[in-house]
């Protein structure tokens, strides 16, 4: 996987200055090299990943925790969790980033981007408490590398120490810049990259100074145009500006670097665990186990297909077996079957003919057009036929036996394979809504419906967040989520359609598989939470005074993903087909949410577009399309 560069470093560590201030949450370490940090400020919070030798930056897609945490991880957590994130910078122009996190006493965390790499823990004085590959020892002081000449600094003379390498190795190597904006500085400063830079003129010398103050200024001003690039569909690179070497390449272009960087790593993450899940043992014993199935499969189609043949050639070739089978009838009459085969053995033509005798079996088997046929001389041609044919029926009761364990091992393959790739890849770091919780959806006006999931939710839902301009919805039927349309008396009749549709979808007209209920809505005041005297109220349940106003809905889900807040939304399809990039309908069916939520996720990603499908796939977990599954069972529409 690609390493950062000194130039990518400089331009994510101006949006990294994010973090300052902030305070450390928690730290992770997925072996071998990824850290992972999750920091807070007010409003606000961060997931750091700083991966030894290739990368440091923010990602929305962090992979999921070890179980258990690694050595190195319990000792950042006792050092640095709680500690506060006072400044993190790039050492000149290097592949070093430092993070000094202050609690009780400050301590430096120090992230080597070169190389094999490292992330070492320090004081304050950089002498090391531990790192995290040993190629320090505890105690010993950090030592930096040699400094090196950076392109926002380099003057014409520098241009006369390069010896004789090649011009663009030397750019590379010299001004820490790598072969990409070497082979940049070349074309823009119209130099064959691979003359000698001891052979350049000063005319040239100067065309040099003045490409890499054009190309590297935006980077200095923080003027980037992040992106990604695009080769033959799959990401080649990731650049904070834009390159000439590149213009033929397809651009995915980004808002911040950080998030060009971010999607492009957290892609490879995922394709990476999908080659490492193609190598799964549990998968290598069903695809033997289904070449063995197909195997048998070609053979019983061959072996159907010769009985069948064999039967219908002895009615093709009738009479002329039936003079055979006669001649030997008759000659079993006369002599012992020793007798026939010493007669056999000594006429070549009957050697030609006969294949085998079996006394036992009172059979002779002969080969005739190719054919070898059984002939039974106790049997009729019709009886004998009838053997080929009965032989081919039993043959066909097993072929249709192993089409349906193929169609079973192809079916385990596929669930394994989709249920490995939504707890093996990554997950979505966001903040959540304080509707979340819930069950929710946004109607297509954009008015926010909530409803609770159970009993101790409806009662909170009305209690607490109930206000006087919403509307309360129930279905007439019990078991029913208290349904509020937030603000609903400013809402127009398509949002009042829509939440009557999400009540009665979330009720137990799903599980009883009714496709439509009366659904009534009234105003907070009217929503009574005791009974009247001498009645009785359970839990989650209310009295409700005055007139209710009723309209009859159909049930309707659909479930899918909305790219924009980086989630999964559900509710009636009208109101989620608005705000959704992919989604999929569901109605009443016979799969359990269990089933019917990997299938949707595994067609969520499907439906998405490739550049798209990893996002897709860690937002649209089956955990979280469960949240949105009507209650009793589904399918996909």
């Amino acid at each position: 996987m690609k390493q950062m560069s000194a130039v990518d470093i400089k331009a994510i560590i101006s949006e990294l200055k994010v973090i300052e201030d902030g305070r450390i949450d928690k730290i992770y370490h997925n072996p071998p090299d990824e850290i992972r940090i999750r920091i807070r400020k007010p409003g606000s919070k961060f997931e750091l990943i700083i991966e030894a030798g290739k990368r440091i930056h923010l990602t929305k897609f962090p992979r999921q925790a070890p179980r258990i945490p690694s050595s190195f991880a319990m000792l950042l957590r006792k050092h640095l969790e709680g500690g506060r994130i006072r400044r993190i910078y790039q050492h000149d122009f290097d592949r070093i980033v430092f993070v000094e996190v202050e609690r009780e006493e400050k301590k430096v965390l120090i992230a080597e981007i070169f190389k094999k790499g490292n992330v070492i823990l320090a004081d304050e004085n950089w002498k090391i408490i531990m790192p995290l590959k040993p190629f320090f020892k505890s105690g010993e002081t950090y030592r930096l590398p040699k400094p090196q000449k950076s392109p926002f600094e380099l003057k014409k003379e520098d241009l006369d120490v390069l010896g004789d390498k090649e011009i663009v190795k030397a750019l590379a190597t010299s001004l820490s810049v790598g072969g990409i904006y070497a082979e940049e500085i070349c074309l823009r400063a119209g130099i064959n990259k691979k003359k000698l830079a001891s052979e350049l003129n000063d005319e040239e010398k100067d065309r040099i100074v003045r490409a890499v103050e054009e190309i590297f200024l935006p980077i200095a001003n923080e003027s980037f145009k992040p992106h990604i690039l695009i080769k033959e569909g799959e990401y080649a690179d990731f650049l904070p500006i834009e390159l000439r070497i590149f213009d033929d390449y397809e651009k995915k272009y980004f808002d911040s670097f950080n998030d060009a960087v971010d999607e492009f790593y957290s892609r490879k993450i995922v394709e990476e665990a999908e080659k490492r899940e193609e190598e799964n043992k549990e998968l290598q014993r069903l695809r033997k186990r289904l070449e063995d199935q197909l195997s048998a499969k070609e053979r019983f189609e061959r072996e159907m297909d010769e009985l069948r043949k064999k039967g219908d050639f002895i009615y093709e070739q009738y009479t002329k077996i039936e003079k055979i089978l006669d001649v030997f009838r008759k000659a079993r009459e006369k002599k012992s079957w020793d007798e026939i085969k010493e007669i056999v053995k000594k006429d070549k033509k009957l050697r030609e003919l006969v294949k085998d005798i079996n006394s036992a079996e009172n059979r002779v088997s002969v080969r005739l057009d190719g054919y070898t046929i059984d002939l039974y001389l106790d049997k009729t041609l019709p009886q004998i036929a009838d053997i080929y044919y009965s032989k081919a029926k039993k043959i066909r009761q097993k072929y249709e036996g192993v089409l349906k364990a193929i169609d079973n091992t192809k079916a385990a393959m596929e669930k394994i394979k989709n249920e490995k790739r939504f707890v093996t890849s990554i997950r979505v770091s966001r903040k959540r809504e304080w509707y979340e919780r819930f069950r929710w959806f946004i109607t297509s006006e954009g008015f926010l419906v909530i409803g609770g999931r159970n009993a101790k939710m409806n009662e909170e839902i009305v209690s607490r967040y109930m206000e006087k301009n919403d509307l309360f919805f129930h279905t007439q039927v019990p078991g029913a989520p208290a349904t509020i349309l937030k603000n609903g008396q400013s809402a127009g009749e398509k949002s009042l359609e829509e939440a009557a549709i999400f009540s009665a979808t979330y009720s137990s007209l799903w599980r009883e598989g009714k496709y439509s209920g009366e659904v009534y809505y009234v105003r907070p005041e009217q929503v009574k939470r005791s009974a009247k005297a001498g009645e009785y109220l359970a839990r989650g349940s209310f009295y409700i005074e005055g007139k209710r106003n009723y309209i009859s809905a159909e049930v309707s889900c659909a479930i899918g993903v909305d790219l924009k807040n980086l989630r999964v939304i559900g509710g009636p399809k009208s109101a989620v087909e608005k705000y959704a990039d992919y989604f999929v309908e569901i109605d009443i069916g016979d799969k359990t949410p269990n089933e019917i939520s990997i299938e949707i996720a595994s067609k969520l990603v499907e439906m998405a577009k490739e550049d798209e499908k990893y996002i897709v796939r860690s937002i649209s977990t089956p955990d979280e399309i469960m949240k949105f599954l009507p209650p009793g069972k589904s399918r996909i529409k």
